[in-house]
């Protein structure tokens, strides 16, 4: 439990940090997706565990072989900061992996 609590803050930190890159276009949110290898948009849910949602936008495939493997992968991962869950989708559809399973 501590882990994934641990993980959560990690990926609530990074999108707070990219907030500041936020201009209103897609560019910074392109550049973020573009760069990395795993991203999870991240908003604030009181329904939630932990009242964080979370939506993986790149490298769910990613994700299921480190699991399925069960070894320690090296990825760059980072976090966009949404308002919502229709946020995050509009963004996962938009600009995310196509059929990306979440």
């Amino acid at each position: 439990m501590t882990e994934l609590v641990t993980t959560l803050s990690t990926f609530v930190a990074m999108a707070n940090a990219n907030k500041t890159l936020m201009d209103g276009t897609t560019k910074p949110v392109r550049q973020i997706i573009e760069d990395n290898d795993v991203v999870l948009a991240v908003w604030q849910d009181f329904a939630q565990p932990f009242g964080i949602g979370t939506l993986t936008i790149k490298g769910a495939a990613v994700l299921r072989n480190i699991s399925a493997d069960g070894v320690t992968s090296f990825c760059r991962a980072n976090a966009i900061p949404c308002d919502s869950y229709e946020q995050a989708v509009a963004l996962l559809e938009v600009l995310g992996e196509p059929d990306t399973l979440n």
